[in-house]
């Protein structure tokens, strides 16, 4: 007996002294501080520091509201002498993006400054700083500074709105250390999807909230307010949510959608579980409602990214995941059935661009004339007054030979005698003394030489004097219908960068940049009348207002910090919460740069994929640092 229970003592001494190294390795373990000197854990869900962050993430993609400005314009000739404009979607959001994105720093700055808080600056930041630098830069040397600091139509982002982009992601990165911290900012993140998709649902539907009597109360300024209502023209059921554009709708879509429904394999709550599914249904549904093709092309890089990252856990789990895939995949068969086969037909119809080669290949207003070529064939037209004062008009060839021709008094039109410029007629504009016009098969352009300087202007459709030229261009040749008229803006964009090395345009000024006056290619291309506010072409975009240095800084930016994800999760071990959120926004972001090759950065979206790759560095980091830890 005594052995025995001596025997025993020992075995409960034993297990005392493992239970005590135990409970002593856990309290080393918690007190281990993480890079940024906060709490490992989830004891901490989110204090009044995250407000800023909520708010751009869910509630600064929902404002919407009646702004009339001026767009500062008038003064270019190929715009209207309209000075006052109407905007719903971009204004407000940039000021109150501007806002957010001041207190950010305010709370930077105070936290450097008062509480000596260190603050560790990863090398991914480097590339990110310069980006903001060159921007701000490019601002300063515009040509049109006006709009690098205000923001011009159809965009509203300024060059203070780029910089709020830098610090949203500087500021959430140093805001996102506990679970509990990250898990808010992505519940957060669902809530703010839901709204936009029930609203992208009841247009889908035919019951936009926006033409309902509250929907028209919230937007409307009460003294603008009428009994016509509103229509936003998009088109019967066509989904925008309140991101401007539909495009902008697939942008959204192909950023979020992703990351919501990966998360949704490592949920645990019922209610989040239910949240997250309606979320990504609606947003499915909104997709398919705004046609963006771009938003399918994204989803399509995140599937394909899903595949290679989760394969272990599809092979771990075959059953939940080929059911969730399953279940998106019959879900967007059914979606395209409903919308008459929708997506089938975009693709065809976006990638199967037969070669256009139009007859009419350069047209230029000269001092002496109206220089055009038609079918290889070089012609100048000339207007002149006789000794009666009326307007006589001449057509020379390249030589300054005489091009016979008959004037048709019943159509009161001059044709050319030559038959190989049979498809080109001439005449006079009754409406405008002093104007003539060149009618180039079913394409009229109108011209005058009664000018201060005697020479040759067109005559847009504002009536208003430029000079018409051919704008460079570089590849899409013949292919400007490409990606829904796409090839034709890419390919006069591209030129510019040449001119825009070191330092762009400036922030918002696409539209005073690019060849404007172009105007026989636009005609041709089915622009005629429009303004190019935008290249769509995220890349294109930072190239040309901010430089294709601050281009290759973004690139490098992202680059880096894909290139840490990749190598934290190819292996596919998602051992912590923060790897399964890291390895959800990479995959968000990235098809988010996917459909940047269709589509240019707005305000609309853009901050939400700028606080996610906040989100990204700081669950990267955190995970980086826990393995090394853990080595």
């Amino acid at each position: 007996m005594s052995k025995n229970g001596n025997n025993n003592r020992d075995r409960d001494r034993a297990r005392n002294v493992g239970q005590k190294n135990v409970n002593t390795a856990t309290r080393k373990s918690n007190n281990v501080k993480n890079p940024r000197n906060q709490t490992y854990g989830a004891e901490k869900e989110w204090n009044y520091f995250h407000l800023p962050i909520f708010l751009v993430v869910a509630i600064l993609p929902l404002i919407v509201r009646l702004k009339t400005y001026d767009p500062k314009m008038a003064q270019f000739s190929w715009f209207s002498g309209q000075t006052e404009y109407v905007d719903f979607f971009l204004y407000y959001k940039q000021n109150l993006l501007i806002i957010l994105s001041t207190v950010m720093l305010a709370v930077v700055i105070y936290k450097v400054y008062k509480e000596r808080r260190s603050i560790t600056v990863l090398p991914v930041f480097i590339p990110l700083a310069v980006y903001a630098v060159l921007a701000l830069l490019s601002a300063a040397f515009s040509k049109y500074p006006y709009f690098s600091f205000h923001g011009s139509i159809d965009q509203f982002e300024s060059v203070f709105a780029l910089l709020g982009y830098c610090i949203i992601v500087f500021y959430v990165y140093l805001h996102i250390g506990t679970e509990g911290e990250l898990q808010s900012t992505l519940k957060v993140l669902i809530c703010g999807a839901l709204l936009l998709g029930l609203l992208g649902l009841l247009q889908f539907i035919g019951h936009d909230f926006f033409t309902t009597e509250l929907g028209y109360r919230l937007i409307m300024p009460a003294e603008l307010r009428g009994d016509a209502g509103i229509d936003l023209n998009f088109g019967v059921r066509r989904v925008y949510m309140t991101l401007f554009n539909p495009n902008y709708v697939g942008v959204y879509v192909a950023l979020v959608a992703p990351v919501i429904f990966i998360l949704l394999f490592f949920q645990k709550k019922v209610v989040w579980i239910v949240l997250s599914v309606l979320s990504v249904i609606l947003l499915l549904i909104g997709e398919f409602g705004s046609q963006s093709l771009a938003g399918f092309i994204g989803l399509g890089a995140a599937m394909v990214l899903m595949l290679i990252f989760l394969r272990r856990y599809i092979f771990k789990k075959p059953i939940i995941a080929v059911s969730a895939i399953a279940f998106v995949l019959i879900g967007i068969i059914v979606m395209n059935v409903i919308t008459g086969n929708f997506l089938v037909n975009k693709l065809k119809n976006t990638f199967q661009i037969p070669k256009t080669e139009y007859l009419l290949t350069d047209m230029e207003t000269l001092g002496d004339g109206v220089s055009l070529t038609f079918k290889g064939q070089q012609i100048k037209v000339r207007c002149s007054l006789d000794e009666s004062n009326v307007l006589s008009l001449q057509v020379l060839d390249k030589d300054n030979n005489t091009i016979a021709t008959n004037f048709d008094p019943s159509a009161n039109i001059y044709r050319l005698e030559d038959s190989q410029l049979s498809d080109i007629t001439l005449g006079l504009d009754v409406t405008q003394p002093g104007v003539f016009y060149i009618q180039v098969e079913e394409n009229q352009y109108r011209f005058t030489n009664l000018t201060e300087d005697g020479t040759y202007y067109y005559v847009n459709l504002f009536n208003k004097l430029d000079k018409l030229k051919t704008a460079p261009s570089f590849l899409f040749q013949g292919y400007g219908d490409f990606a829904s008229g796409r090839g034709y803006i890419w390919s006069r964009t591209i030129p510019l960068l040449k001119d825009h090395i070191i330092l762009g345009s400036g922030p918002d000024t696409f539209t005073m940049t690019f060849p404007q006056n172009d105007y026989m290619n636009m005609s041709l291309y089915g622009y005629s009348g429009q303004i190019m506010s935008k290249p769509h072409n995220l890349y294109l975009q930072i190239g040309v207002q901010t430089g294709v240095l601050s281009l290759i800084a973004f690139l490098v930016f992202y680059g880096m910090y894909a290139a840490s994800s990749i190598r934290l999760y190819i292996r596919g071990r998602f051992d912590s919460y923060y790897a399964k959120v890291g390895v959800a926004v990479f995959i968000g972001t990235a098809a988010y740069m996917v459909t940047g090759l269709t589509n240019d950065s707005s305000i609309t979206v853009a901050p939400v994929f700028w606080a996610l790759m906040g989100v990204g560095i700081a669950v990267n980091h955190k995970v980086s640092s826990v393995r090394k830890q853990g080595n």
